[in-house]
């Protein structure tokens, strides 16, 4: 019903406006990036830590070698998505000098999945890159307004939907 729905532009719940605050566990999104690192990277462990403030710690274990300690790297949300213009979400490195040291990694080792790039200590997260590679970015469509914030353990999103209001002849039967 819902595919149904979709792929008819929502018509029979047009004008619909829906606001959500969706607390997800930083354990469940560890889960689910651990699950989707392909066999073939060099990640070998993933680990995301959400902390008040907006603060996110990062910890991953490299494949190889495989006695190398994991590395963690300490991020900050920094600038929210402005949509339906910029659907891009940047973290920045919260050290300069754990900066220096990834951007010097990141050139040698492949591991950032398409929508996801590290520009000068920044993380560039294009959502609606993210949101193609899952058949899914008709959701960008219908968002007013997205806003991503941390709690204890939490990464809360914020989000505003509204579905365009019924057409004059929506109603009409023939």
């Amino acid at each position: 019903l819902l595919r149904e729905q979709q792929s008819d532009g929502f018509r029979d719940l047009a004008g619909a406006h829906a606001t959500v605050v969706l607390p997800v566990s930083d354990r469940l999104i560890s889960r689910i990036v651990a699950q989707r690192i392909p066999e073939s990277a060099p990640i070998r462990e993933f680990e995301l830590t959400a902390h008040d403030g907006n603060r996110i710690t990062i910890r991953i274990r490299l494949a190889k070698p495989a006695f190398l300690p994991p590395i963690q790297v300490a991020l900050v949300i920094d600038q929210q998505p402005d949509l339906p213009e910029s659907p891009v979400l940047w973290l920045v490195l919260d050290s300069p000098a754990v900066g220096a040291l990834a951007a010097a990694a990141l050139r040698f080792v492949d591991v950032l999945p398409a929508g996801i790039r590290f520009d000068g200590g920044r993380f560039r997260i294009d959502l609606k890159t993210l949101l193609e590679r899952r058949n899914a970015a008709d959701v960008l469509t219908c968002l007013t307004e997205l806003k991503v914030t941390t709690t204890d353990r939490r990464v809360v999103v914020h989000a505003r939907a509204a579905l365009p209001p019924p057409s004059p002849l929506s109603g009409a039967h023939l």
